[in-house]
């Protein structure tokens, strides 16, 4: 098991180029998962309240407990 670790130590010090690019394509992706979650989460916040909000009818009808558990739906 040590010489998988020793090869693969040399392996990235020997390449170094490969594996900095390597580094930082992952790290750009995770960046754009991070965000691309973050402004889905946003939306989806957003268009709630504004449904929620419209005040398109002259009453809205909600079942007990409906405001204050809108972060748990779907």
């Amino acid at each position: 098991m040590g010489n998988i670790f020793k090869i693969a130590v040399r392996n990235l010090l020997r390449y170094k180029r490969r594996t900095l690019l390597t580094v930082s394509l992952i790290t750009i992706g995770v960046v754009f998962v991070l965000v691309f979650i973050s402004i889905s989460g946003s939306f989806k916040n957003m268009i709630v309240g504004q449904i929620t909000d419209s005040m398109l009818g002259h009453i809205q009808v909600h079942r007990r407990g409906y405001v204050a558990s809108i972060d748990n739906l779907p």
